[in-house]
């Protein structure tokens, strides 16, 4: 019984980090590139904000079915189909706090440390690094593939980004400002 328990707690955590870091890369991605680009412009700041909110809801849905993937492959490990659920609400309320803390700041730490101009770039690469590792992570626990599984964390995660960015620039459209990112 307590093997159990165990095996339900793990499978909850692992949910709970893929799903925050997952959600926070690419959130924060999203956002800080749109912030980036802004330079405090009132529509420009709406804008980002609006971009943030596609995003994160892209995202959590991007999110919630890798982390549910990763559940299920667990479980069919164990054999018997059982159902993983959170027994402990705040363990799983800090997991996901500090995966989502950590997460963040891998696409925000080129913006502390290069100018605006220069952090673009690293701070995508960083954060697609980062997911494809997460991924990778996630393939060698379940017993799969570690780089299908990288590969598809990654083409998950940054089809929603892309999305988020491609409802971002329609929204920019419509409202007939031009952007130069």
């Amino acid at each position: 019984m307590a093997e159990s328990a165990k095996k339900i707690g793990f499978v909850s955590s692992i949910r709970e980090i893929i799903f925050g870091l997952e959600d926070s890369l690419v959130s924060t991605l999203g956002a800080v590139t749109g912030i980036a680009a802004g330079a405090g412009s009132t529509y420009i700041v709406i804008l980002s904000g609006l971009v943030l909110i596609a995003v994160e809801s892209i995202s959590m849905s991007a999110g919630s079915y890798l982390s549910s993937k990763a559940a299920e492959d667990l479980e069919e490990l164990d054999g018997n189909r059982m159902r993983a659920r959170a027994e402990r609400p705040l363990r799983s309320a800090f997991v996901m706090l500090f995966a989502y803390v950590v997460g963040g700041m891998v696409p925000l730490t080129p913006y502390l440390l290069l100018p605006v101009q220069s952090a673009a770039v690293p701070s995508i690469i960083l954060t697609v690094v980062t997911l494809f590792s997460i991924g990778a992570w996630k393939g060698k626990i379940t017993k799969q593939s570690w780089w299908k599984s990288g590969i598809e964390m990654t083409s998950v995660s940054l089809a929603a980004a892309l999305l988020g960015y491609l409802i971002g620039r329609l929204v920019a459209n419509l409202a007939g400002v031009s952007v130069d990112i």
